[in-house]
């Protein structure tokens, strides 16, 4: 894993100007994490500390949503495999 003492180029060297920000990030499954950008690798794998998931949960069919929700559910110190993210905010 990259953290701030070692160079890598492309998309890794505008990655490392976030290391230590609270990012928001979209996964694959359309869950929210909002955690610490602690470092990453070159699969670009995510390590997040204090970390928080939020997932929108909906009663009735999709076409008929009765109620929706959303849930949050603390998760700590995590690795975020890359392949699940979709989009990063700062």
């Amino acid at each position: 894993f990259w953290k701030s003492s070692t160079m890598p180029s492309g998309k890794g060297s505008k990655l490392l100007r976030y290391v230590e920000h609270r990012l928001r990030i979209t996964l694959s499954d359309s869950r929210t994490i909002t955690g610490t950008f602690l470092a990453f690798d070159k699969h670009l794998n995510l390590v997040l500390s204090d970390t928080e998931e939020f997932r929108t949960m909906r009663k009735g069919s999709r076409a008929n949503v009765i109620e929706e929700r959303q849930e949050k559910r603390n998760l700590g110190l995590i690795i975020l495999r890359g392949e699940n993210v979709v989009s990063i905010a700062v």
